[in-house]
């Protein structure tokens, strides 16, 4: 709410001249609301708080909007597991089994633009999932995939193409057994120029707005997969709720300072686009009672997609089940 009074010019410079430390009364805090169990994932702008909440149960896959791009993202936070099983000649005889020995596939939290579809990129016209073909200007399937849900259940998917001429995007999948096939084609020329990303559930074969225009928001606060080492060469897959930032969103972290204190030049590593720059350690897990408090004297500066810089740091996690996340913002100079 505005403050709706006037305060007389010398009581002002009085005011700042007594206080010694006026950084704090900058700050404003908020709490990201992802609802019980964490399962919804909120699209955050620095300059005006939450942007969109979806369920992030309604989607299984995104497709990149922009022109000339073919990422095409797997929703690890629902709990999916994506599986490269064959090229497209095999689509009869694949099925569940065919995951049998090999390690699922994960997006890249990092880059955007590296979706667990695309990660056995061959060449600079091979996009994992297919092969660019310059005659047409069309993207053309090469590979098979399994996608095994939290229940248990299994769908057998190959993208066929994505049409240069209409951005549209051709799947064809079914059930692991052969099933319910379904062809859709899910085009991304009306976003374009409006989002990253479009969504799509092969459960309810339907579209999902999930991310609103691509410049009203800086932050996701979702749920994603890291690894975790458990020997010198194995790793686990672990679940995560963690901070990912907008393409063209720049993050500088700081550690070892007080909040109050730090300023960007501070950060070792300085800007980063990463998309994990901010991520998931904000807060530390006792190794012997596992109860979880927010990283000391941690604070991140952000070069937002407004154009203007913010610090942020967190003071509270409420838990995976709470579903909570309370932060400080406040813009710099």
């Amino acid at each position: 709410m505005r403050n709706l009074f006037i305060i007389p010019l010398f009581v002002t410079l009085a005011m700042a001249a007594c206080n010694n430390d006026d950084t704090k009364v900058s700050y404003k805090e908020d709490t990201v609301e992802m609802g019980s169990g964490s399962a919804s994932d909120v699209y955050y702008s620095l300059a005006g708080g939450a942007a969109n909440t979806v369920n992030r149960a309604d989607w299984d896959i995104a497709f990149s909007v922009p022109v000339q791009t073919a990422t095409i993202l797997i929703n690890e936070g629902k709990g999916l597991e994506l599986y490269c099983v064959g090229d497209t000649n095999a689509w009869g005889s694949v099925n569940a089994s065919s995951i049998d020995g090999l390690k699922p596939r994960f997006n890249n939290k990092s880059d955007w633009a590296i979706g667990a579809f695309n990660l056995n990129i061959s060449s600079q016209t091979n996009f994992g999932w297919g092969t660019y073909h310059q005659a047409e200007h069309n993207v053309v399937g090469d590979s098979i995939y399994i996608i095994k849900y939290p229940d248990g259940s299994f769908k057998k998917l190959m993208i066929k193409a994505k049409l240069g001429a209409t951005s549209d995007n051709i799947i064809r999948f079914a059930d692991a057994d052969g099933s319910n096939e379904f062809t859709e084609s899910v085009s991304t020329t009306p976003y374009i120029g409006l989002k990253n990303f479009i969504h799509y559930s092969l459960v309810n074969k339907a579209v999902v707005e999930a991310e609103p225009k691509f410049d009203a928001w800086d932050l996701l606060f979702t749920r994603y997969v890291i690894q975790i080492p458990t020997g010198p060469t194995s790793f686990m897959n672990y679940p995560v709720t963690g901070v990912l930032s907008n393409s063209g969103v720049s993050v500088a972290k700081v550690t070892g300072v007080p909040v109050e204190k730090a300023v960007d030049t501070q950060s070792e590593s300085g800007y980063v686009t990463a998309a994990d720059a901010i991520g998931y350690d904000w807060k530390v897990s006792d190794p012997v009672t596992h109860a979880v408090s927010i990283a000391d004297s941690v604070s991140y500066f952000i070069k937002s997609v407004d154009g203007k810089k913010y610090q942020l740091y967190f003071t509270n996690y409420g838990g995976q089940e709470a579903g909570t996340i309370t932060f400080k913002v406040k813009t710099v100079e």
